[in-house]
Formats: structure tokens, C-alpha cells, sequence
């Protein structure tokens, strides 16, 4: 038999297991609602939550009291889930869509900055580069048209004689 204080550890880590695995869910559906997966994609993705979150409230329950699985563990992963459900969900979510949204932008300005430092000093350093090129083969090309030219075709027989 265990000792009292070691199930009401138990029950509080379980709580706090249902309150993380409420925020996960919350996660997951944002991501399927910013996404809209297909169909096989979906039930793919629902099996892989499900199966992580079984992973993390077995490991929760290794970790709190050896594996023990007791009715008040099953009670204390819903009374978690509940309670998060109740009291944060819609703050939680609404915290996920504004951290989603500062990643977005820190990403866009993370690529705005590479091609400011990286690319554009690259560009100006190939232009530089190839600038004569450029005026030569304009200098070429002028030429070109100018004497490949073919010659004007002579004059017909009758035009050059006189009537």
C-alpha cells in the first residue's frame, strides 16, 4: 500500500499530465485548423497524437508512482483535462495563434534579412563582375548587326539598261 503523501503526488503530477496533454490537443487543433490537412493526413496525425499523448501520461505515471495504474490516476487525467478545458483553453489558444503569428513574422524577417546581407551583396558583386561583359557584348552585338548585315541585293538587269 502506498503511502498517502506519495498519491496526492501522484494525483497533482497526473492533474498537471491532463493540463499539458489539453494544451497539446489545443496545439493540434490549430495547427489542423491553420493547415487543413487531407483526410489521410488527419487520421495519420490523429494516431500519432494519440499515441503521443498516451506516451506522456504513461511516462507520467512511471515517473509519479511506478506505473501503478488506481482509479484516482484516471480520475486525476480527467479532472486535469476538465479543468483545463474550463478555466485556460481559450486563453491557452489564443497565446498558440499569437506565438504562431510572432514565428511567422520573426521567419519573414529572418528571410528579409538573409537576402538584404547575403543576397543582394551577391547580386551587386555578379553585376560588378559581369558589367563588361555586359558593354561588351552591347558593343558586340551593335557591330554585329552592322556588318553581318547581308548586302543589298542587286538591281534588276532591265532597271540599269536604258529603254
Amino acid at each position: 500500500m502506498m503511502e498517502f503523501s506519495t498519491q496526492v503526488k501522484t494525483f497533482w503530477v497526473i492533474v498537471a499530465t491532463g493540463i499539458i496533454l489539453g494544451v497539446l490537443f489545443d496545439t493540434y487543433r490549430i495547427l489542423r485548423w491553420r493547415f487543413r490537412p487531407p483526410l489521410l493526413i488527419t487520421s495519420v496525425t490523429d494516431l500519432i497524437y494519440c499515441l503521443l499523448a498516451a506516451a506522456i501520461a504513461f511516462a507520467a505515471l512511471l515517473i509519479s508512482n511506478w506505473g501503478e495504474l488506481r482509479l484516482y490516476v484516471v480520475i486525476a487525467l480527467f479532472a486535469g483535462l476538465f479543468f483545463y478545458y474550463r478555466l485556460a483553453s481559450r486563453h491557452v489558444m489564443k497565446l498558440i495563434v499569437s506565438l504562431f503569428k510572432l514565428t511567422a513574422k520573426i521567419l519573414h524577417m529572418a528571410k528579409r534579412i538573409i537576402a538584404f546581407m547575403l543576397i543582394r551583396p551577391l547580386v551587386v558583386i555578379l553585376r560588378m563582375f559581369f558589367s563588361p561583359v555586359k558593354i561588351m557584348g552591347r558593343k558586340y552585338k551593335c557591330w554585329y548587326k552592322r556588318w553581318r548585315s547581308p548586302p543589298p541585293p542587286p538591281p534588276p538587269p532591265e532597271e540599269i539598261l536604258p529603254p
